[in-house]
């Protein structure tokens, strides 16, 4: 029989094991429920942040997502969040985000759609490019595949393929009116009778609608201005524009300006409305004083400003809308008051510059000289300072000045681009081919994988006889990389042309397609290399077509060279 003791060890041995597995049990259920209940949290803090986001406390919304993908740093929720948020932001880290976004979750086309669209808004044309290049077939066939590259191709300047892809998102997502008002605002840039009234009447089919009737109005009236159009319709267009509880201070402005070309006797008390709404809003309040000083009403706004209470004067960025109205209306003297009586704090720089320009207005040359210098060396403390500078005193057209300060802004990082891209509208404008050689080397170093700013090398390099094989190289490479394109084609024709042969020049001119050959600057190069291959007649055709182009002096002389040989 069993004795007492061995009943007692048996008891023992069981509590002993029921109590370590039941500990196992409990731990394991601990473990089990931490895990679970961060999940939860995780959750939980994905939901709020998105509630803040929705409620647009972008701070809090930032915070929270911050807060989850602390606890795990492969949270995808979490990472969308954040972009979401930078991008909303303005802030340059979206892009950083969404590449993270994508990296943890590569085949969701939202998430790369998202990608796409924060690099557009960054100018990051290449990233865009990219990863709307590494679709697939089913993803390219996506109404937003489409309209992310109607919005490449139009940043691109190609405004054929945007319409091309514009159409096709319409065409997929025929409810979606937005793709509509975008597809409508790319015909309305052509010549084409037929597409322009198209537009027209899309445009006019989606003023009634709520959420799209402010944007198609104003364009209707913007494409209305530059053609010329009826201006009384103009006007009843404008007036429903501003009518409208969405329509911006931009949009009152446009009814205002308006309203003063017609010498309409309304426009005295609509501008009169307009200053009593903006004097609580200084970003209002400066948008019209700046819309004063450059239309005829300069004294006018000079006086409103003087009535102002002294805190709406001082409050950025109303300061420099005043002083330009001193400056619109040459008061020297008064400017120079102003900027010696005022303080602009972190804008100081900008208050040197204008009392510099006070000064030179007055000729005195080395006080301005002066003050000229101490805005500059305030202002290379921060790169956006500078790049403030040089938009200033681009508007009063100080050449010098500003060609000095985008070069400068161009040796850094945050602002090359900007930079470069004025630099080059600045030479292209002013027809400095040399300038635009420059430039273009730069350009192509900053975005390497933008075509059109290669092709735009390669025949500045033609023309100006610099660097001529790499010139054909590059024309060669983007031919065979898009033969149907008629920039590229016309350059690399031209690089064959440069080189001597005429005659496979007029082989790949001869490739272009007639509506293509109706841009004056393709029809230029056509011209040329048609009287060199000795088709006279034909030659004439294109070269009295060229004289609608905007042609750089090079350009002018091959063609006046061409011309003379046709007599």
């Amino acid at each position: 029989m069993e004795t007492q003791s061995e009943k007692n060890e048996r008891r023992f041995i069981k509590l002993i094991v029921g109590g370590t597995l039941g500990l196992v049990f409990f731990i394991t259920l601990a473990v089990i429920g931490v895990h679970f209940f961060r999940q939860w949290q995780e959750r939980h803090l994905v939901r709020v942040s998105a509630a803040y986001l929705s409620g647009g406390d972008m701070k809090a919304a930032m915070l929270t997502a911050r807060r989850a993908l602390q606890m795990n740093s492969e949270n995808i929720d979490a990472a969308r969040l954040i972009a979401q948020i930078a991008d909303r932001a303005g802030d340059k880290a979206a892009l950083d985000w969404w590449r993270k976004v994508v990296g943890l979750q590569p085949h969701n086309i939202e998430d790369a759609l998202g990608l796409v669209r924060s690099a557009l808004r960054a100018n990051d044309l290449a990233t865009a490019e990219k990863t709307l290049a590494s679709f697939d077939d089913a993803a390219k066939q996506t109404a937003g595949y489409h309209a992310a590259s109607g919005r490449l191709a139009e940043m691109k300047k190609n405004p054929a393929e945007a319409e091309s892809h514009w159409a096709k998102a319409s065409e997929i997502a025929p409810d979606n009116l937005g793709y509509q008002f975008q597809l409508a605002l790319i015909r309305l840039g052509f010549n084409d009778p037929a597409k322009r009234e198209a537009a027209q009447q899309t445009l006019e089919r989606l003023r009634a609608d709520p959420k799209q009737r402010t944007a198609a109005t104003r364009a209707l009236i913007l494409d209305g201005v530059a053609h010329h159009a009826d201006v009384k319709r103009m006007q009843a267009l404008a007036g429903q524009l501003q009518s409208y509880p969405e329509a911006t201070l931009g949009d009152r402005l446009l009814y205002l300006e308006i309203l003063r070309q017609l010498h309409d006797p309304a426009f005295d008390e609509y501008l009169k409305r307009l200053e009593r709404e903006a004097i609580s809003n200084a970003a209002d309040l400066a948008n019209l004083l700046s819309w004063m000083s450059g239309n005829e009403t300069a004294a006018a706004g000079i006086e409103f400003s003087k009535s102002l209470p002294e805190e709406s004067r001082e409050k950025w960025p109303v300061p420099p809308s005043i002083a330009a109205l001193y400056s619109s209306v040459k008061d020297w003297p008064g400017l120079e008051r102003m900027m010696r009586t005022t303080e602009w704090q972190s804008h100081d720089f900008l208050r040197r510059a204008f009392l510099s320009r006070a000064l030179r207005g007055q000729d005195k040359k080395f006080p301005s000289e002066q003050e000229w210098l101490a805005a500059q060396k305030e202002a290379s403390l921060q790169p956006q300072s500078l790049l403030m500078l040089a938009r200033t005193v681009a508007l009063w057209g100080w050449e010098n000045e500003t060609v000095d300060l985008l070069w400068i802004l161009a040796k850094n990082d945050e602002t090359k681009l900007e930079a470069l891209q004025t630099l080059y509208q600045h030479y292209a404008k002013k027809g400095d081919t040399s300038g635009l050689y420059r430039t273009l080397i730069r350009l192509v170093e900053v975005v390497p994988n933008d075509l059109v700013l290669q092709n735009n090398l390669a025949q500045v390099s033609l023309l100006l006889g610099a660097d001529r094989e790499r010139a054909r190289k590059i024309a060669a490479e983007l031919t065979s990389k898009e033969p149907s394109n008629g920039s590229f084609l016309s350059t690399y024709a031209f690089s064959l042309y440069a080189n001597g042969d005429v005659k496979g020049a007029l082989q790949a001119m001869d490739k272009l397609t007639p509506d293509q050959l109706r841009d004056p600057s393709l029809a230029a190069y056509y011209g040329i290399v048609l009287a060199a291959a000795g088709q006279k007649e034909k030659a004439r055709e294109y070269l009295r077509r060229a004289s609608e182009a905007n042609l750089l002096p090079e350009e002018r002389a091959l063609i006046a060279k061409s011309e003379s040989g046709l007599n």
